[in-house]
């Protein structure tokens, strides 16, 4: 929610060990270094803006909701996967967008209507509904679909994304259009796709120094 309404939430390593291990329900006593680095993690990850003035942190034992129903004791398995889904899903959409912003040339960052014309041209990574709005899906979808002949419009998508990449980049994006990209056969398909996979996860990297989170499959593959 911050994500969405705020300047992207830039905390290190360090301060989210801080945040996770500490007790988001009890009250500092003590004015000592640690007690001055949990509040600190606190404030960082708390939104600023009035958009949710009703939202609160709050660390419970109690039930977990989750769409709507509430689970007591341990999550049956389809309800984790279900929660992990979901997460890789917003992580993926969201690290996307921020390399985007990051690698694409010539981008004005104070222009909307620049901003507008690449979040468009994303959306086409996305499957029609689930561009920033995630719901649990009836079947895999999107570039995490089941067969390649359904991901390869995605796949096209995000290479069209790549091509304003500034750096080294892969001559595949740089000499194929679209209409090049649909004649290929399947063969060569799976070729396009580990090549722009492998140049995501790298581009990720090189911008980030982590491991990008990428897409995954909640149903089993038919």
């Amino acid at each position: 929610m911050r994500v969405e309404t705020e300047p992207s939430l830039a905390m290190s390593n360090q301060t989210w060990r801080t945040f996770l291990a500490m007790d988001a329900n009890a009250s500092e006593k003590k004015d000592t270094k640690a007690a001055r680095r949990r509040q600190e993690s606190f404030d960082l990850l708390m939104p600023k803006s009035d958009t949710y003035p009703e939202l609160k942190l709050r660390c419970s034992t109690g039930p977990l909701v989750w769409q709507g129903k509430e689970y007591a004791g341990e999550l049956p398995p389809d309800i984790v996967r279900q929660i992990l889904w979901e997460l890789y899903e917003l992580n993926f959409t969201h690290e996307l967008l921020s390399l985007d912003r990051r690698a694409c040339a010539n981008l004005d960052l104070s222009n909307a209507e620049q901003l507008l014309e690449r979040q468009l041209k994303i959306s086409r990574c996305f499957k029609v509904g689930s561009f920033r709005q995630v719901s649990i899906p009836l079947e895999n979808n999107g570039l995490a679909s089941d067969r390649l002949e359904w991901r390869y419009e995605f796949i096209k998508g995000l290479i069209s994304v790549m091509r304003s990449w500034r750096g080294v980049v892969p001559m595949l994006i740089t000499t194929t259009d679209d209409e090049q990209l649909s004649k290929f056969s399947a063969p060569y398909r799976h070729s396009v796709e580990k090549t722009i996979a492998a140049y995501y996860c790298q581009q990720f990297f090189n911008y980030f120094g982590r491991a990008a989170q990428i897409p995954h499959r909640l149903y089993e593959t038919k």
